[in-house]
């Protein structure tokens, strides 16, 4: 393993797991930093990972990885999209469901992560993962909105899959950073 140290910022022990599993062969160790950032209101993912990535670049003096995740619903015009905590904890899962009674139930996630050192820009990557909400809550596993998010190709949420399959959620956005990474360090002699 080589010596260099990121640190993934987050709260959120879901998102440090998988953070770990995408990058476990990265030329770096990755460590968590366990504390919130301020969230910049911005309707992009990857603008909130962005500025999250910086600000806790530049007040902890490391280089760190953010990631942020948001939910976007077509008959809700993209709602939540990044706010997606904060509704979810306002009205959970089940008042997704009530919200899209009799309408279409197309959606997709957008996971964002962004890497950052002090004293620099962050470089982000993001990607997208199209799918529906189910029409009741399935599953025992995550977070309530992989329970009614049913990922294209499937047939059953998130949730069940996790259960049944051990389904591995789209890490493209992990995959990009990693050849990112694996560029720099050989740039600057790693």
């Amino acid at each position: 393993m080589n010596d260099r140290v990121l640190h993934f910022i987050t709260t959120n022990d879901f998102k440090f797991k998988s953070a770990r599993e995408a990058l476990e062969d990265a030329a770096f160790s990755l460590r968590r930093l366990n504390i919130g950032t301020p969230e910049l209101q911005s309707d992009s993912t990857k603008t909130v990972a962005e500025y999250s990535a910086e600000w806790a670049a530049n007040t902890y003096n490391k280089p760190v990885i953010t990631e942020d995740v948001g939910m976007y619903i077509e008959a809700l015009k993209g709602f939540p999209g990044p706010f997606l905590s904060q509704v979810e904890n306002q009205i959970g899962a089940e008042g997704f469901l009530r919200l899209l009674d009799g309408k279409p139930r197309m959606a997709h996630w957008e996971y964002a992560v962004a890497y950052c050192e002090p004293g620099e820009r962050p470089v982000s990557f993001a990607v997208v993962q199209q799918g529906a909400i189910a029409q009741t809550m399935s599953g025992n596993i995550g977070w309530d909105m992989g329970k009614i998010f049913i990922p294209e190709g499937q047939s059953k949420t998130i949730s069940v899959l996790l259960e049944e399959q051990g389904y591995v959620r789209n890490n493209g956005h992990y995959t990009a950073l990693k050849k990112y990474l694996h560029t720099l360090y050989l740039h600057i002699g790693e």
